[in-house]
């Protein structure tokens, strides 16, 4: 991959779910506005801009919630 994840999270998944990347990577994204609808857009453009699919035990909001966590996920993904 020529990008790396944090650059793709901030420049395109962030910004189509319309919400600000936070500078710190510890900030929940419930205080970055983040909602239920937002969230499945999150993961539907996760899926699509790195192209894999999340299985559904996967699926929670605590492993999610914070840009730090999503970048972990994506790099323990594109390892294994």
């Amino acid at each position: 991959m020529s990008r790396s994840i944090e650059v793709i999270l901030r420049d395109e998944i962030f910004d189509e779910i319309e919400i600000e990347y936070p500078d710190d990577h510890n900030t929940n994204l419930l205080d970055q506005g983040i909602d239920s609808a937002g969230f499945i857009k999150l993961i539907v453009s996760i899926e699509s801009k790195f192209n894999i699919a999340i299985p559904d035990e996967d699926l929670l909001f605590e492993n999610f919630s914070t840009a730090g966590l999503i970048i972990n996920y994506l790099t323990a993904k594109s390892i294994a």
